[in-house]
C-alpha cells in the first residue's frame, strides 16, 4: 500500500479471480483462501456477500471524488487499487489538459474529455479502465482512443488487451519546471545533459539498487526542483515506480520536498532535495 496526499494505491501479485465487470456489480465472493474467510466469518467480522468493494464505491461517490480503478496489468501479473481523494475533474487538472491541448480543448466532447482527465489522473490507462466510468460500447472509446492518438494528445504503448495510453505532451510539459526561477531549459540544452549524465548509470541499467536510485534521485533534485515526469524520463523508469517505490517513501521520510505543499495533484508538482541544515532544523522543530 502507497499512502500519498490524494489518495491511496494497493497493489498485489496475481490476477483477479472473477471478472471486473462482476467486482464492480457486487454480490459474488470468490476468495483465495475460504479458510481464512471462514475464520473471519466466525469472529463476526467478515461476510460472504462480495459486498466489500461496492461499500468503497459508494463511500466514494457520497465524497464526490473520482471513483476508485481496478487495474490488471497482465504483462506483470499484478493487479492494482487505486483510491483517488480528488474531485471528478479537479480546476487544477482542466487548466493543465487546456495548456496541452491548447484551442482544440473546446471543441472536444465529454468523452474525450474524460478520458484525458482519466490519463491524467491515472498517468496510464487502458479501454477497460475507462469503461468503469462511462456507458458507451468498448468499440465506441477505442475509436475515440484512436482519434487522441492520430492528434498527438495520447501516447500509445502494448497491444490487444495489454494496450495502455498515457499523456503524450506530459512529458515536454513537465520540464517547464526544471528550475524554481522559472527557466525553461528543453532536452537539448546544456543543464538537461548535465542531468542526464547523472541519471545515465541509473538510465543504462535495466535492473539497480534501490540505495542506488534513490542517491541519484537525491543527486538531480539537489539544485532545482524536478516533476515526475522528468525524473522518470531521465531515470528511464515508469512514473508510477518513481513516485510508488521512491518520491513518496523519501517525502515521508524528510528526504524531498514539494514545490506546492498545500496541493499534492499540483499540474505543475515537482520535488527537490532536503538540505541537510533545513532537514535537521525540521527535526529540532
Amino acid at each position: 500500500m502507497v499512502k500519498s496526499i490524494d489518495g491511496y494505491l494497493f497493489s498485489n501479485p496475481g490476477r483477479l479471480r472473477i471478472p471486473l465487470e462482476r467486482l464492480y456489480e457486487g454480490g459474488t465472493s470468490d476468495p483465495r483462501n475460504p479458510h481464512l474467510q471462514k475464520m473471519f466469518q466466525m469472529l463476526g467480522l467478515g461476510e460472504k456477500a462480495g459486498s466489500g468493494f461496492g461499500k468503497i464505491l459508494r463511500a466514494w461517490k457520497e465524497q464526490q471524488w473520482l471513483s476508485p480503478l481496478v487495474s490488471e496489468k497482465l504483462d506483470l501479473e499484478v493487479t492494482s487499487v487505486n483510491l483517488p481523494m480528488t474531485s471528478f475533474i479537479p480546476e487544477a487538472v482542466e487548466v493543465e489538459l487546456k495548456r496541452i491541448i491548447g484551442d482544440a480543448y473546446r471543441q472536444l466532447g465529454d468523452l474525450d474529455r474524460i478520458i484525458l482527465v482519466l490519463a491524467h489522473q491515472f498517468e496510464e490507462i487502458s479501454n477497460t479502465d475507462i469503461q468503469r466510468y462511462r456507458s458507451e460500447h468498448p468499440r465506441d472509446i477505442s475509436e475515440h482512443l484512436r482519434n487522441l492518438v492520430q492528434n498527438g494528445w495520447l501516447h500509445q504503448s502494448g497491444k490487444c488487451r495489454g494496450t495502455r495510453y498515457t499523456l503524450s505532451n506530459q512529458n515536454s510539459s513537465a520540464q517547464l519546471s526544471l528550475l524554481p526561477s522559472s527557466e525553461h531549459y528543453p532536452p537539448s540544452s546544456e543543464h538537461y545533459q548535465q542531468l542526464e549524465a547523472i541519471a545515465e548509470p541509473i538510465r543504462r541499467k535495466g535492473r539497480a539498487s534501490k540505495d542506488s536510485v534513490r542517491k541519484v534521485i537525491l543527486e538531480l533534485c539537489s539544485q532545482q526542483y524536478l516533476p515526475l515526469r522528468t525524473l522518470a524520463q531521465l531515470l528511464g523508469r515508469e512514473p508510477d515506480t518513481i513516485r510508488n517505490h521512491y518520491v513518496n517513501p523519501m517525502i515521508d521520510e524528510g528526504l524531498l520536498t514539494l514545490k506546492h505543499p498545500e496541493q499534492g495533484n499540483h499540474p505543475q508538482q515537482a520535488y527537490r532535495t532536503v538540505s541537510r541544515a533545513h532537514f535537521l532544523s525540521a527535526q529540532d522543530e
